[in-house]
């Protein structure tokens, strides 16, 4: 329920004489404010008593202040008719027999006068003399509404301190106040304060920060483990069907779409050959719906008491549902729920499995559960049933253009440049390989040339690839049945025909015949919109800068600021004051005559070390040299200049062979023309 409903729950309690109410919170400020304001709608009297302060006001005045329970509800009685009494942390005086008999004899009293009493703390646990006497409420979190007066106040209170004016699209509001959505109204404004501190535009370096906030609540579980989301869409090569859906999922998460009853996505389940990226497609996921990822493992609910699992998952779901909108992970999911079927002996798994399979399917807090499984022969069929999870996707070994974008990617992460190498060739020798094997390939070719010193050469990595003999050759029965299982079953993560081709080269090579019809996988739809989600000039326009300049320039390699300037001035504002600099010396200028909205995003990946500057001569530049009116520096010195110049360098995914910190250590700074 919605703050607005409990406190017209609330109204109604008190107008029908309830005696005795039970509010549990961690809230008690936001709360107090909102009784005390209810209190003054109903024309009715508020005390307020503590433990440490007694009563306010006294009856008796500063001398009557009653502090100890039983003194205090002895003088509930003599307070005037019509008024409210709001106890706080009073739970660890209801053990005391002698407190609770008191309530007792005042209930009826209390009903004859008109008077209610609100226990309000963190624990709502009644009595059992009182239980038929009294009610237990839940005091929500702060909803969506409650959440955007916060940080309108904290946008107001950034003007007031002479922070720069941040200016939030709807979707970047919403998108915000999202993923503090399960804190705290207090929580929130410290997260919101400490994520935008400094900050002149938003990025995913904010959303991560404030999603950041919620593992606090997750520390206290030994059977949830929360997931840092360090890796993106853009570190998964391939599967764009799978991409394309989640982000036309993510829509439906929106408050438009709540407002119009558009139902909340349930959740995933990903099927398919171990190390082709199910796992990182999770975190993938989380990070593109800007939600905390928290994973559970199954095992861990296991207990020995009689009961005690069932109550383990209980309070796992309701931890979810606390933090929520989260993603929940369950990793390797076959093995978790292994020996659920139709003659499991296993009781207690089988009521586990019972019980979240309920959830999911009643469950209305936005949790998006992204299941992965291996293998179907452990897989209940209960969990397969449509209804449970939105989709199931197979994920098949990757085809040889996604092997191509995989290569890529591990070459980038090594600091490589991946033009340097053939990637058609490398790719065909892969064929068949997991993108984790790829990955390890690439890994021990390094680790292996390192030793060796000199530069990595092609030949190294086809020989590390050579030397690894891959699943779909020691398990390939095992693969094939999973193929064929999934064929007719599964939806395919891959939306290209390329996948099929190669199934079909594979059926010809082995048996010399035309193969049988297999599954289509060509959809051309799903295609165009995964390819449009992830286009850098989709980002830039969609506010998504920093990201959009980093596709941006890893599809170019090698461009000058000029040129990355004039590519993105059609999605984003690039004139403006500002430029970029060396801390180290900010006489020394790499580019000029800049937005802030381009600057900051620039300067960030180039401190992060997600892009790197090369020096160039400024020729280089070609007519936009002209425009710099600064003297032209043919190279960096190590000596600080006394007068401005313009050092030429153009901008790369790749590292340069040697690292120049002074090129890393880049701000954003106001400059002219």
């Amino acid at each position: 329920m919605s703050t607005t409903n409990v406190i017209d729950v609330l109204r109604e309690r008190i107008l029908c004489r309830f005696p005795l109410l039970f509010l549990n919170t961690h809230e008690e400020d936001r709360w107090e404010s909102e009784l005390a304001t209810l209190a003054l709608d109903m024309e009715r009297g508020i005390v307020i008593w503590t433990a440490t302060d007694g009563a306010a006001p006294a009856l008796d005045g500063p001398t009557g202040d009653h502090r100890t329970a039983e003194e205090f509800l002895q003088q509930i009685t003599a307070y005037p008719r019509d008024h409210v009494f709001l106890l706080k942390d009073f739970h660890p005086f209801l053990k005391d027999p002698f407190v609770v008999r008191r309530l007792r004899d005042v209930i009826p009293k209390l009903t004859e006068q008109n008077k209610t009493i609100l226990m309000m703390g963190p624990d709502s646990e009644v009595p059992v003399e009182l239980q038929r006497d009294a009610v237990s409420l839940e005091l929500p979190l702060p909803g969506l509404e409650d959440l955007r007066e916060e940080l309108r106040e904290l946008l107001i209170q950034r003007q007031h301190q002479g922070e720069i004016n941040l200016r939030l699209s709807e979707q970047q509001e919403e998108k915000l106040l999202k993923a503090v959505m399960g804190l705290t109204a207090k929580q929130v404004r410290h997260a919101l304060s400490r994520a935008l501190l400094g900050r002149s535009k938003i990025d995913n370096e904010v959303y991560a920060a404030l999603i950041s906030e919620k593992k606090y609540m997750v520390q206290g579980s030994d059977m949830l483990e929360f997931q840092e989301l360090a890796e993106g869409a853009r570190d998964i090569g391939g599967l764009d069907a799978l991409k394309a859906w989640v982000g036309t999922r993510a829509e439906a998460f929106s408050e438009k779409a709540r407002q119009k009853g558009i139902p909340a996505p349930k959740g995933v389940l990903l099927l398919g050959v171990q190390g082709c990226g199910k796992s990182l497609t999770a975190r993938a996921i989380a990070q593109m719906l800007a939600f905390p990822l928290v994973r559970l493992d199954v095992s861990t609910l296991l207990s020995g008491g009689l009961g005690e699992s069932e109550k383990n998952l209980r309070e796992v779901l309701n931890l979810m549902e606390m933090i929520a909108p989260a993603v929940l992970w369950m990793d390797e999911v076959e093995k978790g729920f292994a020996g659920v079927g139709e003659e499991s002996n296993d009781a207690t798994m089988v009521r586990l499995m019972g019980r979240f399979l309920t959830w999911m399917q009643e469950k209305k807090a936005p949790v998006f559960v992204v299941a992965t499984a291996n293998s179907v022969t452990g897989l209940p069929p209960e969990m397969l049933r449509r209804g449970r999870f939105d989709e199931l996707f197979f994920v098949d070994l990757p085809n040889y253009h996604e092997r191509q974008t995989i290569l890529k990617i591990h070459l980038k992460k090594q600091g490589l440049d991946p033009t340097d190498f053939d990637l058609g060739h490398l790719s065909d020798k892969s064929e068949g390989y997991s993108g984790a094997e790829i990955e390890q390939s690439v890994q021990t070719a390094v680790i292996e040339n390192y030793t060796r010193g000199g530069d990595l050469e092609q030949k190294q990595i086809e020989d590390s690839i050579d030397d690894t003999v891959p699943l779909s050759v020691t398990m390939e029965e095992k693969i094939f049945e999973l193929r064929e299982w999934a064929r007719s079953r599964c939806r395919p993560a891959t939306p290209d025909s390329r996948v099929l081709q190669m199934l079909e080269e594979e059926h010809r090579e082995k048996t010399g015949e035309a193969p049988p019809k297999m599954f289509n996988l060509i959809d051309e739809e799903d295609a165009d919109e995964a390819e449009e989600q992830f286009n850098w000039r989709t980002m830039i326009a969609e506010g998504r800068v920093q990201a959009g300049l980093l596709e941006y320039v890893s599809e170019q390699d090698n461009v000058s600021l000029a040129e990355l300037q004039q590519a993105v001035t059609e999605y984003v504002e690039t004139a403006g004051e500002f430029g970029l600099a060396l801390r180290a010396d900010p006489h020394v200028v790499l580019w000029h005559g800049m937005s802030a909205e381009i600057a900051a995003p620039l300067a960030k990946l180039i401190s992060d070390r997600k892009l790197y500057l090369h020096q160039v001569s400024g020729s280089r530049y070609g007519d936009d040299a002209a425009s710099v009116a600064l003297p032209k520096l043919a190279a960096l010195t190590n000596d600080r200049l006394s007068k401005t110049a313009w050092l030429p360098v153009t901008i790369s995914a790749v590292a340069p062979e040697e690292v120049d910190e002074r090129l890393v250590r880049v701000a954003r700074m106001k400059l002219c023309r």
